[in-house]
């Protein structure tokens, strides 16, 4: 009994680092030492998950629960590994509603039980499962894409586009691409106080998009007036100020401040990527929002989000074919493309895939999940309860 403090130390350890075979070495030690050990026997589930021994991580996830049924993170665990080994949407059910009553503000827990309801073809009750979650969290994406999905099974595509530009907007993917059309990124560092910025215009412009980057909207049109009061026609200010009236649902507004920068510069990404948002909000303007996305697709090759969007405004025009296609480069590019699997599944659905579509928005969810590193937040906050 000695030695297994030290081992348990090292499993948590070496799994926190990615070292799974290590970490999983180290586990069994402990539970040679200790076999009623419930931190334990959770750490090697998700290790297990995290390699897709899916049987392996669901016996050490049951095993955790009996022996603490309020072990939140085994729970998740074992939701998953019902959920990624296929098949077994009776037994998926009953966990994430386990979890949703262990640890009820979980939004992803409602989540999963609604797709766990949806591929058991509950469909209400997915429905519901998928409100809960928003009444937790309106800016939860997935759960707004999900019931897109639903609108499309029962309704068609004329009903469900809404929930789908309403999912995107949601999506914090969008506005990555935006800044990386502006080149700013995080650099960990927090963003200046406007009243130090240096008195020129690249320091205002760097500042802008920092402050920007940390949805201090005010602060960041200050600077850009300042630039602007000094030259009117800076491209680069007005492509940024069209953003940041976009953010603020001045649709109109926005369209303008693009429109006149890209009077001044065609080489103005930013403006070109705020032109086709806003085209794409205003009704019967969606063909002309296809057309910009497009250019910006060739414009900027290598990021799947101009793809997505290219495709997405492909299908609100129901061009199907053009729109998979489309959704297939952004995979290509990023597989871990939450937005262009569920934008895949879609068409999918449309063409009659349903298999095919069913397998995409699994694959989303796997990759949302890995995303969210949820496993290691209700570890922690597990442990500390009972210590």
């Amino acid at each position: 009994m000695a030695d297994r403090p030290v081992y348990a130390g090292v499993a948590e350890g070496l799994a926190r680092q990615g070292h799974i075979q290590s970490a999983v070495e180290a586990c069994y030690k402990t539970l040679e030492a200790d076999p009623s050990d419930v931190d334990i026997h959770c750490l090697l589930a998700e290790l297990m998950l995290s390699g897709d021994f899916y049987q392996e991580a669901i016996a050490s996830a049951s095993r955790a629960i009996e022996l603490d049924p309020s072990c939140a993170p085994a729970y998740l665990v074992l939701g998953l590994a019902y959920d990624r080994a296929g098949g077994m949407w009776d037994q998926s059910i009953l966990v994430w509603h386990e979890l949703a009553e262990v640890e009820p503000s979980l939004v992803t827990a409602h989540v999963q039980l609604g797709e766990a309801f949806s591929a058991a073809a509950f469909d209400e009750q997915a429905i519901d499962s998928w409100r809960r979650a928003l009444e937790l969290n309106p800016a939860e994406a997935r759960a707004m894409y999900n019931l897109a999905i639903a609108a499309l099974k029962k309704e068609g595509m004329a009903t469900a586009l809404p929930g789908f530009r309403k999912a995107g907007e949601l999506d914090s993917s969008q506005d990555d691409l935006f800044f990386a059309l502006a080149g700013v990124f995080d650099d960990g560092n927090p963003a200046p106080d406007p009243s130090e910025v240096p008195n020129n215009r690249q320091s205002r412009l760097d500042a802008a998009g920092a402050l920007a980057y940390e949805e201090d909207y005010f602060s960041a049109a200050e600077l850009l007036r300042l630039i602007l009061d000094d030259n009117a026609n800076d491209a680069d200010a007005l492509g940024l100020a069209a953003y940041l009236y976009l953010k603020q649902e001045a649709v109109n507004e926005a369209m303008a401040c693009a429109l006149r920068a890209l009077t001044i510069s065609t080489r103005v990404p930013t403006a070109v990527y705020v032109l086709g948002v806003a085209l794409s909000k205003l009704p019967g303007l969606n063909r002309n929002a296809t057309k910009i996305f497009g250019a910006l697709a060739k414009a900027v090759p290598s990021h799947a989000m101009t793809h997505v969007l290219f495709a997405e405004s492909l299908l609100g025009s129901q061009r199907y074919e053009h729109s998979a296609a489309a959704y297939r480069v952004a995979l290509s590019l990023d597989p871990a493309c939450v937005r262009a699997r569920f934008g895949l599944a879609a068409v999918l659905l449309t063409e009659g895939e349903y298999s095919a579509a069913s397998w995409e928005m699994r694959r989303a969810a796997y990759h949302d999940t890995r995303r969210q590193r949820l496993f290691w937040d209700l570890f922690d906050a597990y442990r500390a309860r009972r210590s």
